[in-house]
């Protein structure tokens, strides 16, 4: 597949990136989802209004032609939809579609599923909820190659993917895990290890989880390494990416992307970030939410948050690029 990385970034030669937003609503599931889509568009971008987040995009352009490969992303318990907006229009530049779903009851504005076991099946859930609708999508389904589909989990989403990918859970690890954490770790508070314990009544899985229209996976930053042995991943055999974020202080990368990195005996690839949490690799927070969560939105300054993101940038393209075989079409911009 040709894809092009350029310094600086965000080339001329990248594709103009349209935007969409669109609902999903399934009674019988109980399921309902709001779900961003970036996409290679014929029309330039302007400056796009979902207060409080600004987006540069063409908001419901005509898709260039073609088909392109479909990449779905899960934010981190503490964002939303809005939260990856620069790096999914980046890959829509790229030559992707790429859907963004919010998870309503694991976002930084709803986390009713916080460690729990639905915080993870339901996550899994949505995002195959999220294929099935771009798939028969009237506006969608024609720019999208279905034999190229890939998952980007950040955080919980990481986690997620795994179990897409065809993890099974067991909790063999969850005994060992807190001595060697430590008592500080946010798993092993009193709450947080009388939910873990809660989470591991419902293993072994009577179904698994796995969708096997997603041929690539990459988990950033992924927790729940303490439902996971080496056994767990005996069927996961498709292409998988661990990103480890060495400054991440929740889903801390020794107990968590590097366990599972070597739980999986050499069936993936693993890249670290040294200088990085999750909050780094969201887009940069509006105003008003920095003044709300300075926490979440201050972790590093601009220009750090900026090389923080063309790494991770270049980390997915090359990953995603090595993965899909697809020739994208040739790039048409209007003048």
């Amino acid at each position: 597949m040709l894809i092009v990385v350029n310094t600086p970034l965000l080339a001329a030669e990248n594709h103009n990136v349209g935007f969409q937003t669109i609902g999903y609503w399934k009674a019988e599931q109980g399921l309902r989802l709001d779900i961003n889509v970036w996409y290679p568009s014929v029309r330039r971008g302007r400056t796009l209004n979902y207060a409080p987040w600004t987006l540069f995009a063409a908001r419901n352009s005509k898709a260039v032609e073609g088909m392109f490969p479909l990449l779905i992303v899960s934010h981190p318990s503490s964002g939303t939809r809005f939260s990856l907006h620069d790096t999914c229009a980046w890959l829509a530049s790229q030559g992707f579609v790429v859907a963004a779903p919010t998870h309503a009851h694991d976002c930084m504005d709803n986390m009713r599923d916080l460690f729990t076991w639905d915080q993870l099946a339901i996550r899994a859930q949505e995002l195959s909820a999220t294929i099935d609708l771009l798939l028969q999508h009237e506006t969608f389904k024609a720019s999208i190659d279905a034999q190229q589909i890939g998952l980007l989990g950040f955080g919980t989403g990481g986690s997620a993917a795994l179990l897409l990918a065809g993890a099974a859970p067991d909790c063999i690890s969850w005994p060992d895990y807190c001595p060697t954490a430590g008592k500080e770790d946010i798993y092993c508070n009193p709450w947080s290890r009388e939910k873990i314990n809660d989470i591991c009544v419902f293993f072994p899985l009577k179904k698994k989880l796995t969708d096997p229209r997603i041929k690539i996976f990459c988990a950033i930053s992924p927790g729940f390494g303490m439902l996971f042995s080496p056994r767990s991943f005996t069927h996961v055999n498709k292409p998988l990416l661990i990103v480890g974020l060495g400054l991440d202080r929740l889903n801390v990368s020794q107990f968590h992307a590097e366990k599972m990195m070597a739980q999986l005996r050499g069936k993936a690839k693993f890249i670290s970030i040294a200088n990085a949490d999750l909050s780094a690799l969201m887009a940069p927070c509006p105003a008003s939410l920095e003044k709300e969560l300075p926490e979440l939105c201050r972790s590093v300054d601009a220009k750090e948050r900026s090389l923080i993101h063309k790494r991770l940038w270049e980390i997915l393209v090359n990953f995603l690029d090595d993965q899909f075989s697809t020739q994208l079409p040739t790039i048409q911009k209007t003048p």
